[in-house]
């Protein structure tokens, strides 16, 4: 019960305290000493004084104290201390009471003991801007001594050591007395370093009291770094230092697929993270995968490469643009990273520019490796049936090796395993390279040799009888001088040299030839002409280089010195040294040799091949054309001074222009097609060859072209429609032969007189265009026939043509027109089997065989010897049989390939077939010199205009040949004055001409001049007797229609029958149609 009336007045003293009073007089307390407001002491002492009534002490009361929430205590003294007050609000209530009073007072203070602290921060702790903005923040209100401030560099607040200094001018007060910014400059002479932000010491107090002290906060360190950011690109492949073109490079390769990891090495730490770089990176081949690893503090990145080639050129490249480094840094741009990456074995091939068969003791053998190797010697090579002679490197993927043989057979091969690529791949064996080799026969070389000197030596005769006889034309010892002066020897001559090309051409068909006859056509290759040419060493002609072996800055002339590549050039190299390869030299150097221009000069590759026969056969046509055509303008400016100064302008005969020169282009036009076929034939065969061979051998052919599109075109329109020549030919009707003579005009022709006229009188084309035509027969114009009756100088009023206007033309049969016509092409015909020849001799340059190219030159030449014995073209009997036998040797040889294609032959019936064909060039030749000399001959014997006597016609080749250096008076002298005057000399009569031009009754000075068809005209009338009589000639063997004749001399006729004119004709005698021979053979 006590304890309860104690705790009542407790309870009720407290709630008096609350109040004013309980009851009785109000009483005020007041503090006479108290700490400030704001305190950093942790002690505290009051005093205080209750008054009652405003004014009166009170004496007598009693004081009670409570601090903050702690149990009141009596303070009887009226003062109080405290201590070891702890940081923060205060309150202390006095409470004073007396018996009729109560009151009470309370005091708030705060305690802090804690001193002032700045934060201070940047944008940024690494940085490479020129400016930095930097914020301070005070923990509180940092009032006293004003507080921050930075009225300059030297009186600023904040410290800056380091680079760099504040810019007084940027503060910012973002909260007076608690936040401000501002920035720092940081020296643009520096690249980069560190500073330190740190605020200064006192830099004010707070409200306490307290001073402001320097916290971990107060500092802050900035990293600055202008630099590039530099980023490696490495991988695990191997280097190697490798010699090209005299510079030491770096060269990457390897062949494990385990070494393809791609390293990224930063020179300071990037933001950037593996898979961002990732996105950046881009390679060429395969694919990037990122693989887990130390970065090392973001400063190394690694990467595999997968899903590559087995051969690949591998390049890395970095997008660094989006790459920053921690101060913000882009990356700078490298260089992409490229390595080989090759798993394959380097193939190598071997080959010799001696064919399959070689007369040479020395074979070259080229050995090619598709790639470069290293560490190849001679030691490598094995050889059988001989013996290695020397070795040269001429790169790093080619070599020669130079075998003595001392077998027939040689064996060459390169074992696999003995060296190794760049990349460490060891080599595939080689091809196994067999050679045989052979002695030259002695029946080719002389065969060869005989044919080359006979024909030397017949072509220096028959230009010495043409020279002389134009010489004597010139000087008029010929008044109507025959045509066959001008065209046989050269013609025949030209006939023969064509034989002979042929033959020589067929060296490079599509077919391996038997050695006898092989030798023979390389014996007469000298006709295409086929020579080295002058600047070509002894030793380049033996492996074939090049005329002028391009030496660039793509070369790869490679040796190998302690496991390094030597590559020749000639640049600086200390600037680049150990500079990595780039991808297209990789390319170059080790992926695609075949791009090294000097690969195609080596060792008569087929890339060479092609232009080295091209300007062999053009340098020679050009020297050896260009030579006879310079002789041919000496000597026809010499007969120039040399002519007679008659009253009538003379031609030059054989001499005149372009005569000379269409023979020289139409013997040169199959070489011609073979030069050009074989650039064509080069590039598209073995890529890489220059395209210029393409457009060039083009051209050519297009040349060749239109050169037979205007023999064609002049064929059909000068002859065909008769708008430049007309063709003419003597027919006798009545005439009888036996059966001898009717098989031979079956097979040769019926050896009828024509002759060739051009529209225009006198025209020199006739002789200029000659070559084209001039022994071919064509459509016939006229024709006489009927020629009867005993006495040439009786019953002058007859006629030849039953005409009543004296037409001196008459048409022919259609069915002959026709004939003709096709006769005519026979030029062309033989022309385009030679160009074909020549294209498809250039055409095969390797060791191949192929059917399909002798099919067709069979088929042509079997063609143009059935035209030969249908037709009949040639004009004379003797070259129509020497044509056939030339054109028959030719498909026998054609064939003979035929058979050498179909089966392999043995060595001894290879032989066989090798001297057969030997011997049909042999008769084709021998025919053709035969047919010559006798053209010769002949020719000889025509000098002599009076009594056709060789001894007679050989002393006026010699004087035709002295005229040329002599006096024209002296030499004109020596001719006798007869055939100066076209007399005979010997019996005082007349020649045919002259006989027959008195009995016409015509005394004309310039008889001579006319027409030969008038003279014809002239001299039927006055020596034969027209005969009316309805007889039928015989029909001409080259035309399939008989009786042809009548059709078109269809008059009326005497009452003697065709037997009596056939008795008539048999007792005619022959000199009138030998005289019309004269007469024909004076045009």
């Amino acid at each position: 019960m006590g304890l309860l009336l104690l705790l009542f007045w407790v309870v009720s003293s407290t709630l008096c305290f609350r109040f004013h009073y309980c009851y009785g007089s109000e009483l005020s307390v007041k503090f006479l000493k108290a700490p400030p407001a704001t305190s950093r002491f942790t002690s505290a002492k009051f005093s205080f004084q209750a008054f009652e009534d405003g004014n009166r002490t009170c004496s007598s009361c009693k004081f009670r104290c409570k601090l903050d929430d702690r149990i009141s205590l009596d303070c009887h003294q009226r003062k109080v201390s405290y201590s070891k007050l702890l940081d923060g609000d205060h309150t202390l209530e006095v409470c004073a009471n007396r018996m009729h009073g109560f009151g009470c007072n309370h005091y708030n203070w705060t305690v802090d003991t804690v001193s002032p602290t700045a934060f201070v921060t940047a944008s940024m702790p690494f940085t490479s801007a020129q400016n930095l903005s930097v914020n301070i923040t005070f923990t509180e209100p940092c009032v006293g001594g004003g507080g921050f401030s930075c009225s300059s560099v030297n009186s600023c607040d904040l410290l800056v050591y380091g680079a760099g200094q504040v810019i007084p001018s940027s503060v910012t007060v973002l909260d007076q007395y608690l936040r401000y910014s501002l920035l720092v400059g940081l020296s643009p002479d520096a690249q980069y370093g560190r500073i330190v932000l740190v605020m200064n010491k006192n830099v004010c107090s707070d409200r306490a009291g307290n001073n402001f002290k320097r916290a971990l906060g107060s500092r802050f360190f900035v990293h600055f770094d202008r630099r590039n950011v530099f980023v490696n690109l490495r991988t695990h492949v191997p280097e190697k230092l490798l010699k090209l073109n005299n510079q030491t490079r770096t060269v990457q390769a390897t062949n494990n697929n385990n070494k393809l990891n791609v390293y990224l090495y930063f020179s300071e730490p990037v933001l950037n993270s593996s898979a961002e770089i990732l996105r950046r990176l881009n390679t060429n081949q395969g694919d990037l995968l990122p693989i887990d690893g130390n970065t090392n503090g973001n400063r190394r990145f690694a990467f595999m490469v997968t899903n590559t080639s087995r051969r690949a050129i591998v390049t890395v490249t970095l997008d660094s643009n989006s790459i920053r480094s921690r101060h913000g840094t882009p990356a700078s741009p490298t260089a992409p990273l490229t390595f080989l990456y090759d798993t394959e074995r380097p193939h190598v091939v071997l080959n010799t520019t001696s064919g399959m068969r070689t007369r040479k003791h020395t074979i070259p053998v080229w050995i090619k490796f598709m790639k470069p190797v290293f560490g190849f010697n001679s030691s490598f090579v094995s050889i059988s049936g001989g013996y290695l002679d020397s070795f040269e490197e001429l790169s790093g993927s080619i070599y020669i090796v130079y075998v003595k043989a001392n077998t027939s057979t040689i064996s060459v091969n390169i074992p696999e395993n003995v060296t190794q690529d760049v990349a460490g791949n060891k080599n595939l064996a080689s091809n196994i390279l067999k050679v045989k080799h052979y002695s030259v026969p002695m029946i080719s070389s002389v065969i060869s040799w005989v044919t080359t000197y006979i024909f030397l030596v017949t072509s220096f005769v028959a230009g010495l009888l043409t020279l002389s006889t134009t010489s004597l034309y010139s000087l008029g010892a010929f008044p109507r001088p025959s045509p066959y002066l001008i065209s046989d020897p050269t013609r025949n001559l030209f006939r023969t040299a064509c034989h002979i090309q042929f033959f020589a051409l067929t060296r490079w068909l599509p077919v391996t030839l038997p050695v006898d006859y092989y030798e023979l056509v390389r014996g007469i290759q000298w006709i295409i002409p086929y020579f080295p040419l002058p600047w070509e060493t002894k030793n380049k002609e033996q492996i074939m280089v090049a005329t002028s072996p391009y030496i660039g800055p793509h070369s790869f002339i490679s040796k190998t010195h302690n496991n390094k590549i030597n590559l020749q050039s000639s640049t600086n190299a200390e600037s680049v040294f150990g500079l990595p390869l780039t991808a297209m030299e990789y390319r170059l150097f080790f992926e695609t040799p075949n791009l090294k221009p000097e690969a195609e000069h080596v060792l008569g590759l087929p890339h060479s091949t092609v232009w080295r026969d091209f300007n062999r056969i053009m340098f020679w046509i050009a020297i050896i054309g260009g030579s006879l055509v310079l002789l041919h303008i000496v000597l026809s400016l010499i007969l120039k001074f040399k002519k007679s100064h008659t009253e009538k302008k003379r031609s030059f005969g054989a001499f005149v222009f372009p005569r000379f020169e269409l023979f020289l282009l139409i013997l040169a036009l199959p070489s011609i097609c073979k030069a050009a076929r074989s650039l064509i034939q080069g590039y598209f065969k073995h890529q890489g060859a220059a395209e210029a061979s393409v457009i060039v051998g083009i051209l050519v052919l297009c040349m060749v072209a239109i050169l037979l599109l205007a023999l064609f075109l002049f064929l059909s329109v000068g002859i065909t429609f008769g708008k430049l020549l007309q063709y003419k030919e003597i027919h006798q009707e009545g005439q009888t032969f036996h059966w001898y003579q009717e098989l031979i005009r079956v097979t040769l022709g019926p050896g009828k007189r024509g002759q060739w006229t051009w529209k225009t009188e006198n025209s020199v084309y006739l002789t200029r265009l000659g070559p084209v035509f001039e022994d071919l027969r064509g459509p016939p114009k006229y024709m006489l026939t009927q020629i009867s009756g005993s006495n040439p100088l009786k019953q002058r009023d007859d006629r030849i043509i039953a005409s009543d206007d004296e037409n001196e033309d008459a048409e022919a049969p259609c069915i002959q027109k026709l004939f003709g016509i096709l006769r005519i092409y026979y030029t062309f015909l033989e022309t385009v089997k030679r160009v074909c020849l020549g294209i498809i001799a250039g055409a095969y340059l390797d060791n191949q065989s192929a059917k399909t190219p002798i099919v067709v030159l069979l088929s042509i030449t079997s063609f143009q010897l059935f035209f030969l014995l249908l037709k009949k073209p040639f004009i004379k009997k003797k070259v129509q049989l020497v044509e056939i036998i030339s054109i028959a040797c030719q498909v026998g040889v054609f064939a003979s390939c035929l058979m050498l294609l179909a089966k392999d032959f043995p060595e001894a019936s290879g032989k066989k077939l090798g001297i057969f064909m030997v011997t049909l060039f042999l008769i084709g030749f021998i025919t053709q010199m035969c047919n010559e000399w006798y053209s010769l001959y002949k020719q000889t014997k025509r000098l002599d205009q009076i009594n056709r006597s060789f001894l007679s016609g050989l002393k006026m080749f010699i004087i035709g040949l002295a005229a040329l250096i002599l006096p024209q008076k002296m030499i004109k002298n020596k001719i006798p004055p007869a055939q100066l005057e076209g007399r005979s000399s010997s019996n005082g009569g007349t020649t045919p001409e002259f006989r027959y031009r008195n009995s016409s009754g015509s005394r004309s000075s310039g008889s001579l001049d006319k027409p030969w068809l008038k003279q014809i005209r002239e001299m039927a009338k006055s020596s034969f007797t027209r005969d009316r009589s309805n007889s039928k000639v015989p029909s001409d063997p080259s035309c399939s229609k008989s009786g042809w004749s009548s059709s078109i001399w269809g008059t009326k006729t005497s009452g003697s029958s065709s037997k009596e004119s056939s008795s008539d004709y048999k007792s005619r005698p022959k000199g009138l149609y030998k005289d019309l021979e004269a007469i024909f053979a004076s045009k």
